[in-house]
């Protein structure tokens, strides 16, 4: 080796340094190399007259581009991912540096290695040159870790901090799933932002994403540091250039009104001629002059920061992607549910297909004084005539048992029967023995006749599971549907999920008859109760309350309030969370709305109503006496009968028992008294189930 060896390789690499970027465009890269695999929608060479909106985007982050940031608050499936996928491919292809690719979790990055980056790269011969398979000996590569000529491409989730890492190249996936803080050191956004600080402007950052809440969004918050350029379509008809924005489609003709004009048309016509293939090289001013469509900033950003905004979201899809239509069907779907009390659908609309954040109130809107103030007359105990079914819930403390009763109708509209509580350990039996007469009492309903609770959901997450298994057991022995729950900690689990047996032999084998649990969506259930809250005329959801219901009840049940948390998982959701320590009146109805779900599941439910209603929706017969004395008597001498195992012969109607019952117990006092008396007493004789836990009854 020469002695001027060493000084030409010094040369050749300061040279290489100071040598800017090859003039490489990342859609004119794509539509050369790519080609999408056959597990797409459309499969075959990329082509840039399809996704017209996308040129400006992958131009603004080409490796000679001036913009060194880039942010895309988007809608669901617009061609966000092959986007992303054409920056990288570009950017290892022709300007090689060091890239990380961030996911909101470690999983999702594994998901995209295979399913998205190797098809990729196996489709596309740049990089398949590039970059070995991580399966092939030698390759030194692995799922999370591609090393190629000039650099190594990272994938991270965001659970972690980025350390000791020089980066040039960024890719953030999903932003606004990201924890907040990750491991006390701050915004995961900002910090590996700082990692390619050495690289100046020849760096590139980009991160798209759907936005969530309003003032919680990262993506959005992203956006507004940018110059928030805006998707403008010319009017077929008088070619003033506009956002599409949703507001002016009309859903039933699923037709977009000009802002200018006023004319209408389909989704065809605003996207014929302005969705047309661009010329090569074509600029967003050119695209514009020609009558195509277009981005235009809005704002004036930071410096080097390149932003698009919301701009109509799924409407500017290309053709045959979001049909105006579906979405329009979808919008009125979204907002029937509303109506019902379930905004989640509507939520997902926003964020997903409008691509907007979504504004909503971090307290309930419905407060407890207001609910208190819509207080009906009638008496605790007694079914209205619109009742058809009864459930109820048991939420369980350390020292007591709350429980509510609630009877319900057609289109669920409900009517609260019973709250209260038994005060006790429910590590004694007395405690749950009072319990079990208090949901054996019968409820007197308006038609005069008497009802049984159809379903019982009891929380097992405290301290007393075991307790509660062994009741749960004991009442299905007994015929009766009452069953343990808990609280799933999944976000989108559903509302009332499969029973899992809980007890087994020695050997690993189920009890026959042992008790089962069920986890509810209590999540999903809070929401849609609170949106049945905010009813203000009864029918269908509607929530009736007795006067018999105290104050400390609607405390309860706007003891809480829905902000953004992050779940088990680390995603950021719009979550529960108690705002006070006195909860279980709320835990209780949730617990009711399982409880019917549960009555109802595999039920067709007009059937069942329609039935019902032949036993509870008559006309009262004239001369007959239905006072409370008179039901309650015969109801309790049928309870009385039942517990004895005493055949109880079919009566044609409540009077026939009626005189005799109430010779019997003619100064018993009311239903909803006698239901106080029971939860009030005091235990007395204790006594345990035997070995193995099976008991006919626990006092």
């Amino acid at each position: 080796m020469t002695t001027t060896q060493p000084i030409d390789s010094v040369r050749r690499a300061i040279s290489d340094a100071l040598r800017p970027d090859p003039k490489v465009l990342v859609d004119e890269w794509a539509e050369d190399n790519r080609v999408l695999p056959p597990d797409t929608p459309e499969p075959g060479p990329y082509r840039n007259a399809r996704t017209p909106y996308l040129i400006d985007i992958q131009r603004t982050m080409s490796p000679g581009s001036p913009w060194r940031e880039g942010w895309w608050m988007k809608p669901h499936q617009v061609g966000g991912s092959v986007s992303g996928e054409n920056m990288l491919g570009a950017w290892i292809c022709s300007a090689a540096g060091s890239a990380l690719v961030v996911f909101p979790t470690l999983d999702d990055a594994k998901q995209w290695e295979m399913t998205r980056f190797e098809q990729m790269r196996a489709n596309t011969r740049p990089l398949r040159r590039r970059i070995k398979p991580s399966d092939k000996k030698g390759s030194d590569n692995t799922k999370l870790r591609k090393k190629y000529p000039g650099g190594v491409l990272r994938l991270l989730g965001a659970n972690r901090p980025v350390k000791s890492s020089t980066i040039r190249y960024v890719k953030f996936e999903e932003p606004d799933d990201y924890p907040a803080n990750v491991k006390g050191q701050g915004s995961l956004i900002a910090t590996t932002i700082g990692r390619t600080s050495n690289f100046g402007r020849r760096a590139k950052i980009f991160g798209d994403g759907t936005p969530t809440v309003e003032g919680r969004s990262a993506i959005a918050a992203q956006v507004a540091r940018g110059d928030q350029r805006r998707w403008y379509v010319p009017c077929p008809s008088c070619g003033h250039a506009q956002v599409l924005q949703w507001e002016r489609l009309n859903l039933d003709t699923a037709m977009l009104s000009c802002e200018e004009c006023g004319e209408l048309h389909d989704e065809a016509a605003w996207k014929r001629e302005s969705y047309r293939a661009r010329p090569r090289g074509m600029t967003e001013e050119e695209a514009a002059a020609s009558g195509r469509a277009f981005w235009r900033a809005t704002a004036v950003g930071e410096p080097g920061v390149a932003s698009w905004a919301e701009s109509g979201g799924a409407l500017m899809a290309p053709l045959g992607w979001r049909p105006w239509a579906a979405l329009a069907a979808e919008f009125q779907a979204a907002h029937e549910k509303l109506r019902e009390g379930d905004d989640d659908p509507l939520i997902v609309f926003t964020n997903n297909m409008l691509g907007r954040t979504w504004r909503v109130a971090a307290v309930a809107t419905i407060g407890a004084d207001i609910l208190q103030q819509r207080a009906e007359q009638y008496e605790l105990m007694t079914a209205p005539r619109g009742v058809l079914a009864i459930t109820a819930g048991v939420d369980t403390q350390d020292n007591r048992l709350a429980v509510v009763i609630r009877g319900w109708g057609r289109g669920e509209e409900s009517w609260g029967i019973w709250h209260g509580e038994i005060y006790g350990d429910p590590s004694l039996p007395d405690v749950w023995k009072k319990l079990r007469e208090l949901l054996d009492t019968p409820v007197r309903h308006e038609s005069g006749q008497s009802m049984r609770i159809d379903a019982v959901a009891i929380d097992s997450g405290g301290h007393h599971r075991e307790d509660v298994y062994a009741f749960a057991r004991d009442a299905q022995m007994r015929g009766k549907h009452w069953f343990a729950i808990k609280g799933a900690s999944s976000y989108d689990a559903p509302k009332l999920g499969r029973p899992k047996t809980q007890e087994f032999t020695w050997r690993g084998q189920a009890v026959p008859g042992g008790a089962e649990l069920r986890q509810i969506g209590t999540q999903a259930i809070k929401t849609l109760i609170d949106g049945r809250l905010k009813l203000q005329q009864p029918g269908g959801g509607y929530y009736h309350f007795p006067l018999g219901f105290g104050a400390e009840y609607y405390r309860q049940m706007r003891s809480e309030r829905r902000i953004w948390k992050r779940d088990s998982r680390g995603v950021k959701r719009l979550l529960w969370d108690e705002t006070s320590k006195r909860n279980e009146a709320w835990d209780c109805e949730v617990y009711a709305y399982a409880a019917l779900l549960y009555a109802m599941s595999g039920r067709h439910a007009e059937t069942v109503w329609a039935a019902r209603e032949q036993v509870y929706g008559t006309q009262l017969q004239p001369g007959l006496d239905f006072s409370a004395a008179v039901v309650h008597a015969v109801a309790m001498a049928v309870h009385e009968a039942q517990r004895a195992e005493i055949e109880v012969p079919a009566a044609t109607s409540v009077a026939e028992p009626a005189q005799e019952a109430t010779d019997l117990v003619a100064d018993e006092p009311p239903a909803d008294v006698l239901v106080q008396q029971i939860a009030a007493r005091r235990a007395t004789k204790l006594k345990r189930p035997g070995r193995g836990g099976f008991a006919t009854y626990w006092g």
